[in-house]
C-alpha cells in the first residue's frame, strides 16, 4: 500500500464519519484490532441522523465519494437480491453530474489521442462543454465535411483514481467478508469484481462504439430506428467521436404535441425497438431515460449513450420470456419453473416458502386486472421476494427489471391507459411462437449438431489430460458421504478382527486343556484353564458391546 492509498482511505473514512455512517466500526471485530483511540475520536457526522435517513446518508456519501463510488451504488441499486427497498431507492437517485474540467485538458487528451491538433482535425469545435460527468464530458463538433458530431472526452488522471479506489474497494470487501457475518454471504468480493469489469468496460470508450455499430446492423430494416453514426477514425480508448443528433425527450409531451406527433405510436414503437434487444437479441440499451431517448425526424426514436448494456446468454432471454409469459397468464408451474432457470438452478434453501409467495404475487396481479397495473408495481413486489428468499439472479437481470420499468413508466406518460405488460406478453407469445417454424427449427437444430461436434471433437483431447492426471496422480476423488461408510467398515473389521483372536484363543487354551501339559489343577493343565476364561470374559464384552448399540 503506497501514499496515494493511504491518503484516499483516509478521505473515504472522512466522508464515511461525515455522514454519520462510523457506526459500522461496532458491528465487526475490527474493534479488536483499531486502536480504541481513534473509535472514541469520531468526527461528528455533519449530516444528522435525525434530519436524514441511513439509505439518505450512503447515497450522498457515494455521490461525495466519487466515480466509483457512484457506480458502485448504481450496480448495487439494480441488485434486490442483495438490498432492502428503501436503500435501492435512494441508490437509484444517484447523480454523477460535476463541474466541467478545463479546455486545455480537453485540448491535450484530443491531441494526444488523434494525433494532430483540434484546427487540423475539426473544421469547429465549441469549447463549452454541453454536459459533464464524472467520467467524462461532452462537447459539440463539427468535422471539416460538414458533419455535426459530439466528441466525448475521458476526465484527466481518472483512470489511476478509479484503479485507486477498485484497490480500495477490494481491500474493504475483503474486510467485511472476514469481520461481518451478515455481510460475507453476499459475497462483496465477487460485487468488487463485478464493478472492475464494468468501470472497465466504460473507460474504454471503443467498447461503446463497438455497441454503436452493432445497434445499427441491429435495427438497419426498422426505418422508425435511429442509432447514432461512430466515426472510428476520431475514436479511441478515450475519446470517442459521435453523429450529433438533435431532437425532441421522448418525455416532453408539450413538443411533441406541437409537432402533432401521435403519442400511442410512439409508445409503440418504443416498446417494439425495446423487446426486439431483449427477447430477440439478448442484448440491450441499459439506460433508457429520457435525456438518452429522442424522437426525430417524423417519429423516429434516437437512442443515444451506449455506455451501458445488458447481455442475456440465450438461456437467460428463453427464461426470462417464459417467466414473463406465466406472469402474464398466470401460470404458476411456469413461473416457478422459468425462477429455478434463471437463478441457475441454485440451492433454494426453502423452495416451499418460495412457491407460497409466487403464489401470492399471481394472486395479487391476476391476469384480468394486468392491464390496470404498471409493471413497478410488480417489480417491487418480486425484488422483496428475491430479496426475503436471497435468490441469486445474473447480475443484468436487475438491469433489465430497471430498464422495463422506465420503459412502462415513459410509455404511461405518453399514453396514460398503454398496457405495457399486455404487449410484453404479446410479444413473448409471438416469439416463443415463432421458434417452432420450421426455419427456426432447423436453425436450433444446425446449432445443437454444431454443439455436439464440438464436443465430440475435444473429447478425445480431454480424455487423454484426465488420463494423463491420472498416471500423475494429480487427481483425487471426493465421494460424499463416504466418511459414515469408512466408519461403518472400520468398526466392522475391527470386530472381525477380534472375532478371530478370540476364536483363536478359545481353540489354542482347548488344545492345552487336551494335552495335560503341567502345572495342573485337579487334572486340568492351568494355562489351559486361564486362557479359556480370559476367553470367556472377552468374548462376554464382545457380546455386550454389540448388544448395547443394537447392531446384531
Amino acid at each position: 500500500m503506497n501514499f496515494k492509498h493511504l491518503r484516499r482511505y483516509k478521505q473515504v473514512l472522512k466522508v464515511l464519519f461525515k455522514y454519520g455512517l462510523d457506526d459500522i466500526l461496532d458491528h465487526s471485530t475490527l474493534r479488536k484490532v483499531l486502536p480504541k483511540l481513534m473509535l472514541h475520536k469520531r468526527i461528528q457526522g455533519q449530516y444528522s441522523k435525525q434530519t436524514y435517513s441511513r439509505a439518505e446518508r450512503i447515497r450522498m456519501a457515494l455521490e461525495e465519494l466519487g466515480p466509483t463510488y457512484i457506480k458502485f451504488g448504481q450496480i448495487l441499486s439494480n441488485r434486490a437480491d442483495l438490498l432492502p427497498q428503501d436503500l435501492i431507492e435512494e441508490l437509484e437517485k444517484l447523480q454523477d453530474a460535476v463541474p466541467g474540467f478545463s479546455f486545455n485538458d480537453v485540448r491535450r487528451i484530443i491531441e494526444t489521442e488523434l494525433n494532430g491538433t483540434i484546427e487540423t482535425l475539426f473544421a469547429d469545435f465549441n469549447q463549452t462543454p454541453i454536459a459533464s460527468a464524472s467520467m467524462a464530458q461532452v462537447h459539440l463538433a463539427r468535422l471539416h465535411s460538414g458533419q455535426k458530431t459530439v466528441i466525448k472526452v475521458q476526465r484527466p488522471d481518472i483512470a489511476d483514481i478509479i484503479d485507486i479506489d477498485l484497490q480500495i474497494l477490494t481491500d474493504l470487501a475483503e474486510i467485511a467478508e472476514n469481520n461481518f457475518n451478515k455481510i460475507s454471504r453476499f459475497e462483496p468480493t465477487e460485487l468488487v469484481k463485478s464493478l472492475k469489469k464494468s468501470m472497465h468496460r466504460e473507460l474504454n470508450f471503443l467498447l461503446e462504439a463497438n455497441n454503436l455499430i452493432r445497434f445499427q446492423l441491429m435495427f438497419k430494416e426498422v426505418d422508425f430506428v435511429k442509432i447514432p453514426k461512430v466515426f472510428n477514425q476520431y475514436s479511441t480508448r478515450r475519446v470517442i467521436c459521435m453523429e450529433y443528433i438533435n431532437g425532441v425527450k421522448i418525455n416532453n409531451i408539450n413538443e411533441l404535441e406541437k409537432h402533432a406527433y401521435n403519442l400511442h405510436d410512439i409508445a409503440e414503437k418504443g416498446l417494439y425497438i425495446y423487446f426486439e434487444q431483449i427477447f430477440r437479441h439478448g442484448i440491450f440499451h441499459a439506460d433508457p431515460h429520457p435525456g438518452n431517448v429522442l424522437i426525430v425526424d417524423g417519429e423516429k426514436i434516437a437512442l443515444i449513450d451506449f455506455g451501458m448494456v445488458g447481455v442475456l446468454t440465450k438461456q437467460d432471454k428463453n427464461a426470462f420470456k417464459n417467466f414473463m409469459i406465466a406472469l402474464t397468464r398466470g401460470d404458476f408451474k411456469q413461473l416457478v419453473q422459468s425462477i429455478e432457470d434463471l437463478t441457475k438452478r441454485k440451492k433454494i434453501t426453502n423452495k416451499e416458502e418460495l412457491e407460497y409467495d409466487l403464489s401470492i404475487l399471481l394472486d395479487e396481479f391476476p391476469p384480468h386486472t394486468i392491464d390496470q397495473r404498471n409493471v413497478s408495481e410488480i417489480v417491487d413486489r418480486l425484488q422483496e421476494i428475491i430479496y426475503r428468499h436471497q435468490l441469486n439472479f445474473p447480475n443484468d437481470f436487475f438491469l433489465l427489471l430497471r430498464t422495463m420499468v422506465i420503459l412502462d413508466g415513459i410509455s404511461r406518460i405518453l399514453d396514460p391507459n398503454f398496457n405495457t405488460l399486455e404487449r410484453i406478453r404479446r410479444h413473448s407469445v409471438r416469439l416463443f411462437d415463432e421458434s417452432f417454424t420450421p426455419q427456426n427449427i432447423l436453425k436450433s437444430t444446425l446449432e445443437f449438431l454444431l454443439d455436439t461436434y464440438d464436443y465430440i471433437k475435444v473429447l478425445p483431447g480431454d480424455f487423454k489430460r484426465i488420463i494423463d492426471k491420472l498416471k500423475e496422480g494429480k487427481i483425487k476423488f471426493e465421494i460424499l458421504g463416504l466418511n459414515p461408510l469408512l466408519h461403518t467398515l472400520d468398526v466392522v473389521s475391527n470386530r472381525i478382527a477380534a472375532a478371530i483372536v478370540l476364536a483363536a484363543m478359545i481353540i489354542g487354551s482347548s488344545l492345552v486343556v487336551l494335552s495335560h501339559i503341567p502345572p495342573l489343577w485337579k487334572g486340568i493343565p492351568i494355562i489351559g484353564l486361564v486362557g479359556i476364561i480370559i476367553s470367556s470374559l472377552f468374548a462376554i464384552i464382545l457380546l455386550v458391546s454389540i448388544f448395547r448399540k443394537g447392531k446384531y
